[in-house]
Formats: structure tokens, C-alpha cells, sequence
């Protein structure tokens, strides 16, 4: 799954990445660890390659997940007899990498998230992938959604391996217990709070004992939230930031809704109790949460913990404002991508191996491995028909929308995050009457992280290099 900064805070930090710093910053900030890098850096397995063309590729998954990797690179080893792909996985690669590429010595190949893609971009620390074009790959290859995650002006940066697109998943037997049908959800905000109210179970002693939905639980992705109120924290446009428009504001108003309704304490109290699964799904998986927001992963994490077959769910769009209704799904989207560092030994070589990851029967390998649904701009019928996730067909959906969103495209993307996470904290914890005047103070902090940044570019005598720009054709808006 993609790490969306697991933790039990009510409002953890919506985002995490490699911070706003300029490119002389970021050399300079991590030259005087690039001997450490030496010493404590990953160390390759020297796979047998023979005569082969090694590549070394370093990837942040673990467990089932780096399995399903591992898959594919070994039908690239045995496909032909010219490269050996050496796979090696990795705990903070986004940090590692960086010293890698600023020491001289990078992989051939990297596995990152897309929201640091702005930052290794903007630093001229990765090679662009449009070779790929001469294996057939361009724009077109992808979901809709995808597109914007890796193309940018004309330029594709980087391929994905595996999306995850967030739907609302729901315990159908809670669903159908409160007289509603399991196939047919609400649409609507509306609709949606009077269904948490009839599925939500508050004890004789007002404590909550079973809650009908929680935006902070798990609390992933808390930056998204205005979306399904057609709302963005950043216009790519203009380059300005968007934090406190009406759609945001109405949002995070209903954000605050929840503690207001049930109270902060019992919230806390509920969030807070001890019970027998430990892992971050465990008031959905035990019956205390009927919905809950998530990735195309939880199904195989539903098998894993309660056995196959246990758990019956559903997943669907996320509701939305009532003027939204009849539109194309709303959701947040990340990926997991594909990158060649710049300094990477041959890169022809590894363009190769990116271009095998992208054909249809590598690409459905890896992400039903992952129970994930395809980046690609169609699936094939086996591969739904037979994949872990019973209801990825909806999670494709949402990557073939033209709604679906995620972070701001900026490489202060970090920076932004934690100013959101401290306004959204005090949202939450009812240290103001409204959304409104927290989302005042992010925006001005906002502001002031943006007009650094441009005052960095300026004293390079660098343009704004995303400003204006269409990300998957590249023409200007």
C-alpha cells in the first residue's frame, strides 16, 4: 500500500514528502552526509548478472507487496539475456535516494510516491522517461487520473507501478441492519449524515459504541476532504494557493461536524479503546465503524486478519455536495512510480525495464499482487474477473474520472502539509467555532511557504517550471 502516515493522533500530518528546499539547498544540505552514505547506505546484493548489464533497483514495498515486485523483475531477468535487474528493498528511500543522487552514486532504477515527484523534478534529480514513447507508451497508455501524477508540460517524469484510488468501503450487514441497501449507498453529504446517524450506536451512557463514519479514522488522508466539495487546496493555473474557499470552508465545517455532534471526549474515548486487533483497521474490521475511507489494499488485509471470505464489504464513491450528484466520481488518487535518477549508469537499460513494467500483463501482475486496481487506461477482463479486490472495477472508476485528485503538484508540498495539519488539528479539537478562521490562517501561511519558494527560483533566475502548464499534453492553460 501506498504510506499515507499511519498514527493515532486524531489528525495525523496530511502528507509527508522531502520539504520545500531548493536545489543548491538540498545539495549542499546532504553533501555532508554523502560519507555516511558510504558506510550506512543500503548494501546491493551482488546477484549473479554474468555478463549482464546490471541494473540496481531499490523499491520502499515490504512483505506481499515487495513479492509482487519481485514477480515481475524475474520474468524481466528470464525474458531476455542482455540485463539483470538486481531488486533491493528499502525503508525512507525518498531520503536515501536524495544522497544517493547528490554522492554520484544513485540506482539505476527508483521506486518513489507521486507527491515527490515536484521535488526530484524541480531538482534535476531524475532523467525524463520520454523513450518510452518509441516502445508505444505515451499519454493515451493511462487512466485518465493517472496522467497528471507523472506527465508534466509534454514530458512524462515518471511510470507508474501501482495507484491506489480512496472509496468509501461499508460493512454490508451493518448497511442492510439500518434498512438500507447495500448496493445502492447515499450519493449525497445529506444523505450520507442521515445514515451515519442511523447506523451509529450511542450507549445509556452517551458513550459512542458504534459510529456510522469518522473522518479521522484512520485519518489518512485528511488533506482531502474539500474535494468532495469540488474544493482544492492549490490552482496549478494560477499558482496560488486555494485553502480557504467556500468549498474548503464547507468541508472542514463538516469535518468539525463530528466532534460537535458526539463530543470530543467520547470521540477520543471511542478512538482510543483497547480491543483485540491492533492494526490501524480495527474499529472497521470489529464491527465499531461501518464505514470508513480507504485503498483498494483492505480487502487482502481483511483476509489476512479474519481469514478469506470473512469480512462482507462493499466500496463506492465517497459522497458528495448535492450539486455534485450527477458528476463523475469524486476521490483522491496516489501511485506508486517509476523513476531513472539522474546519474544512473545506463539508462537505456533501465528505460527498457520501465518499459516492460508498463505492458498490460506486467502491470495487472504487480497490482493484483497488491490488490490494487490498474494505472492503465483499460484492465482486461481476467484480470478483474479474478483479482483480490471484489470491487476493484469501482476503484478504476475513480482513476478513469476526470474529478479524482491529489496533493498539490508543488515541491513544498511538505511544508504545506504541516501548516494544514496544525489548522485541521484545531479544527477538530473545537479550538474554534468554524472551519473558517483556521483555514484564514493556512491560507496566509500558505502564501508566505509559496512566495519562498518563488523567491528561491528567483534568485536562481528560474520560472515557476509547472506554472501554466497542462500535465498530460503540455499545453498551456
Amino acid at each position: 500500500m501506498n504510506d499515507p502516515g499511519v498514527g493515532d493522533a486524531p489528525v495525523p500530518d496530511p502528507g509527508s514528502g522531502l520539504g520545500a528546499v531548493s536545489r543548491r539547498a538540498a545539495l549542499w544540505g546532504i553533501a555532508g552526509t554523502a560519507v555516511g552514505y558510504a558506510a550506512f547506505g543500503p548494501k546491493p546484493r551482488r546477484a549473479g548478472a554474468g555478463d549482464r548489464i546490471r541494473l540496481d533497483y531499490w523499491e520502499k514495498w515490504t512483505g506481499h507487496e515487495a513479492d509482487a515486485m519481485k514477480r515481475v523483475v524475474d520474468r524481466f531477468n528470464e525474458s531476455q539475456d542482455r540485463i539483470f535487474v538486481n531488486y533491493l528493498t528499502m525503508g525512507g528511500i525518498d531520503r536515501k535516494a536524495t544522497i544517493a543522487i547528490a554522492s554520484g552514486d544513485p540506482p539505476d532504477i527508483l521506486g518513489l510516491w507521486n507527491r515527490n515527484l515536484p521535488f526530484f523534478d524541480q531538482c534535476g534529480a531524475i532523467e525524463p522517461l520520454d523513450g518510452l514513447r518509441s516502445y508505444g507508451i505515451d499519454a493515451s497508455h493511462y487512466a485518465e487520473a493517472i496522467r497528471p501524477l507523472v506527465f508534466r508540460g509534454g514530458s512524462q517524469l515518471a511510470a507508474p507501478s501501482t495507484p491506489s484510488s480512496i472509496l468509501l468501503y461499508y460493512d454490508r450487514r451493518i448497511v442492510a441492519d439500518a434498512g438500507y441497501d447495500p448496493d445502492r449507498m447515499p450519493r449525497t453529504i445529506p444523505e450520507f449524515d442521515e445514515f451515519i446517524e442511523r447506523t451509529t450506536i450511542i450507549g445509556p451512557d452517551g458513550d459512542v459504541e458504534r459510529a456510522g463514519f469518522l473522518p479521522t479514522d484512520p485519518g489518512w488522508w485528511s488533506w482531502c476532504w474539500g474535494g468532495f466539495w469540488n474544493g482544492r487546496l492549490y490552482d496549478e493555473r494560477t499558482g496560488e494557493a486555494t485553502i480557504d474557499s467556500a468549498a474548503n470552508i464547507a468541508a472542514y465545517d463538516w469535518f468539525q461536524s463530528f466532534p460537535k455532534r458526539w463530543g470530543l471526549d467520547r470521540l477520543r474515548a471511542f478512538q482510543g479503546a483497547p480491543v483485540d486487533n491492533p492494526s490501524p483497521y480495527r474499529n472497521f474490521f470489529t464491527g465499531r465503524l461501518a464505514t470508513t475511507v480507504q485503498g483498494p489494499w483492505l480487502p487482502m488485509f481483511m483476509d489476512m486478519e479474519l481469514g478469506p471470505g470473512v469480512f462482507d464489504y462493499g466500496a463506492c464513491p465517497f459522497p458528495v455536495a448535492p450539486e455534485l450528484e450527477n458528476e463523475p466520481p469524486f476521490g483522491p488518487i496516489e501511485a506508486d512510480i517509476l523513476v531513472i535518477p539522474r546519474g544512473a549508469r545506463n539508462p537505456e537499460a533501465s528505460l527498457e525495464f520501465i518499459a516492460f513494467t508498463q505492458q498490460p500483463e506486467n502491470i495487472e501482475l504487480l497490482n493484483a499482487g497488491h490488490a490494487k486496481p490498474s494505472p492503465l487506461a483499460t484492465s482486461s477482463e481476467s484480470f478483474r474477473r479474478d483479482h483480490p479486490n471484489s470491487v476493484v472495477e469501482a476503484h478504476e472508476a475513480l482513476l478513469r474520472s476526470p474529478n479524482a485528485y491529489t496533493t498539490p503538484w508543488i515541491s513544498s508540498w511538505q511544508e504545506l502539509a504541516m501548516a494544514l495539519g496544525a489548522g485541521l488539528d484545531t479544527i477538530w479539537n473545537l479550538r474554534s467555532e468554524s472551519a473558517r478562521g483556521p483555514l484564514a490562517e493556512v491560507q496566509r501561511e500558505a502564501e508566505a511557504i509559496l512566495a519562498r519558494a518563488a523567491d528561491r527560483r528567483g534568485r536562481r533566475g528560474q520560472p515557476d517550471p509547472w506554472l501554466g502548464i497542462e500535465p498530460a499534453t503540455g499545453g498551456a492553460t
